[in-house]
Parts: structure tokens; C-alpha cells; sequence
């Protein structure tokens, strides 16, 4: 297939080439006429035959020309690029000049029952006009730069969906590792726990705490390839969670949640909380052996959604950062909300008397339907 075929299959492209030369026309004619009113003289629509009449036709059969040659050379060096289309733009201003005076010539002899002039007067009108080339060549780089300009804006849009898919792609592929590095160390302390309830022939509890661990899995593997869920399911996955550790450590913990009724619809990145919650009890809660708190907030800013994990036990170290102490866990939190967010979020971690607050704010995206 051509290049130019190629062209012609466009959606409504000879539409719109047909249309923008039709408003050139409508504006020249318009402003001829509007010349002819300063000067207190008739206009004659028969004149208007050879200009705008022939000058567009001309132009417009030419613009396939400059199309086609674009799409030759586009990939040229930019030193090329300009040379080669600097000298077929002298080309293109003599072929236009040329080829407006034949048509204008063929379309009087169509329209009118005589020519407003010979061929000699042609001749001699062409060798008295020849700037008139350089008009030419002036629109032969307007078309340039138009397609020049939609090119670069389409290759920007083609840019921004590639990059928009890979993010995606890597954010899927975050979620995915976050899970199976997830998975293992809590089923690990989910069955130890289950095995301790059998030895001590407690039944019911184990039968409850199997009946929970399954029900996380499911709703975790259901939701393996959304990158977002309205925070109500994220909470409820909470849940499913702190139930299967309220099992293991009984009445030594306490659980509060303060969560606003119309920040439930939000919709936020999937399994943010998970390991934030995780991380408040594997370097929080389990290193001590008193009475524990962990508290779960989230409310609704102008824009913004807050969200706050609390947990008693275990200060920062005096050295600690982020950078060198992040881990698995929230290391990727962080790099999934980097590529999510594009750094217009808040992630914070900071000590408290008697425990460490972790608090997200995010940009409030659409509620869920």
C-alpha cells in the first residue's frame, strides 16, 4: 500500500484537508469583497473564478503532494529534512503558480462563455508576478509545520499510553510480589497458630480462624489484577486479617477503627494497608509482651483522603530512617504509590509516645459505583 493510500484511509481526512481549504476560500473571498467596498467599487464574482476559485483548487491538489512527501522523509536527519524540503518548496511555489493559472483558465472556459484572458496575457502576467512563487513556498511550510505539529502530538499521546501501560504493568507486577512476599510469612503464623489450637484439642477456634484464613485468600487472589478497590474492601480484607490475629494473641490486643462513612466509597491503590498493618505487628506489637493497641483511621480532607495506621510497642531506632530500614514491605508501598501518584501523595512514618504512626494522604480519586 502506498503512502499515500495510506492517507486517504484516514478517518474524515479528506473531510477535513476539503474543509480547511473551503474556509481559506470563504476568507479570501470575503476579504477581496470587503477591499472592493473600501475602494466604492462593484465586485465581480466572475473575477473570483481565477482567485480564490483556482488559487484553492490549486493548493488543495498540491497539499496531497506535501502529505506524501512528509511521510517520505519524516524519519530524515533534521539538517536533511530541512534541505530537501527548502528546495521542493521552490518547486512547489512555481507548480502552484503554474498550475493556478491552467485551472483558473480551464474553469472560465467551463463556467464562462469567454476566457477574461489569452494566453498571452497569461504569459505576460506571469512574468510580471513571479513573487507570487514565494507565496507558495509560504504555504508549502504552513502545511509542513501543521503536519510537523501533529506528528509530535501524536507521537507525545503515543509516548504517554505506552508509559501510562508500563506503569500499570509495573504497579500489577508490585501488587503481585507484595502478595507472594505477603503470603508466606502470614500463613506461616496463621498455621502455627491453627496447629497450637488443635494441641490444646480447641476446635472451635481453629475451625474459625481456618474459615477466616481461607475466606482472605479468596478475596485476596479475586482481586489480583485490580490496581484499585474502593477502601471498604480493603478494610474488609483488614479485617478478615486482624480476626486471624486477635486469634493469636487473645485479649493482649485491641483493636480500633475510626473510619468516616463517605471516605468507605474512595477508591484507593490495592493492599496499601496490608503490609503497613503487617509491618505494625511483626516490628510493633509482637516485640512486646504488655497490653497492645493498633488503630486504623481514614477520613476525608478538601481532595485528599487520610489514612493513619497506629500501633503500639516498639519505638524507631535512634538511627533509623527510611531509606536504609524501609524493607520489603513498605519499599514497595512507596514505589507503587510513586508510580500511581507520580509523587502527589504524603507517606509518613513518625514516633509517638508509646508507639509509631504511619499516616498516607492521597489524592481522592473517583468513588466506586
Amino acid at each position: 500500500m502506498s503512502r499515500l493510500s495510506r492517507i486517504f484511509q484516514i478517518k474524515y481526512f479528506l473531510l477535513y484537508n476539503a474543509g480547511v481549504w473551503l474556509i481559506v476560500g470563504l476568507i479570501s473571498l470575503l476579504w477581496y469583497y470587503s477591499l472592493a467596498s473600501d475602494w466604492n467599487t462593484a465586485y465581480n464574482l466572475r473575477s473570483s473564478i481565477r482567485h480564490p476559485l483556482a488559487t484553492v483548487l490549486s493548493f488543495w491538489i498540491l497539499s496531497f503532494v506535501v502529505f506524501d512527501l512528509f511521510l517520505a522523509t519524516r524519519h530524515y536527519p533534521k539538517r536533511w529534512f530541512g534541505v530537501f524540503h527548502f528546495g521542493i518548496s521552490l518547486v512547489f511555489g512555481a507548480t502552484h503558480k503554474a498550475l493556478s493559472y491552467l485551472s483558473g483558465l480551464l474553469l472560465e472556459r467551463l463556467f464562462l462563455p469567454q476566457e477574461s484572458k489569452t494566453w498571452q496575457e497569461l504569459i505576460a502576467l506571469w512574468e510580471q508576478t513571479w513573487f507570487d512563487i514565494f507565496v507558495g513556498v509560504t504555504v508549502y511550510w504552513i502545511i509542513l509545520l501543521v503536519l510537523l505539529a501533529l506528528e509530535n502530538r501524536h507521537r507525545y499521546h503515543s509516548e504517554r499510553l505506552i508509559s501510562r501501560e508500563l506503569q500499570n504493568q509495573l504497579s500489577e507486577g508490585q501488587l503481585d510480589q507484595m502478595k507472594l512476599q505477603m503470603q508466606p510469612h502470614f500463613l506461616f503464623n496463621a498455621l502455627n497458630t491453627i496447629a497450637m489450637m488443635v494441641r490444646k484439642n480447641d476446635q472451635p477456634a481453629a475451625i474459625t480462624m481456618l474459615s477466616s484464613l481461607s475466606e482472605m485468600l479468596r478475596n485476596s487472589l479475586s482481586q489480583n489484577r485490580q490496581a484499585f478497590v474502593p477502601l471498604k474492601d480493603e478494610l474488609q480484607l483488614i479485617d478478615q486479617y486482624l480476626t486471624i490475629e486477635k486469634s493469636r494473641y487473645q485479649d493482649r490486643l485491641t483493636v480500633e477503627q475510626t473510619i468516616e462513612d463517605e471516605a468507605l466509597a474512595v477508591k484507593v491503590p490495592n493492599l496499601i494497608l496490608q503490609p503497613i498493618v503487617e509491618n505494625a505487628f511483626k516490628h510493633g506489637i509482637s516485640q512486646s509482651l504488655q497490653a497492645a493497641r493498633l488503630t486504623i483511621s481514614a477520613q476525608l480532607e478538601p481532595d485528599q483522603l487520610v489514612m493513619e495506621v497506629f500501633n503500639t510497642g516498639n519505638q524507631l531506632p535512634d538511627d533509623w530512617n527510611f531509606v536504609s530500614h524501609q524493607g520489603i514491605g513498605l519499599g514497595n508501598t512507596v514505589n507503587r504509590l510513586m508510580q500511581l501518584y507520580q509523587g502527589n501523595f504524603k507517606f509518613q512514618i513518625t514516633e509517638r509516645e508509646d508507639g509509631v504512626l504511619v499516616r498516607i494522604v492521597l489524592p481522592q480519586t473517583n468513588k466506586a459505583q
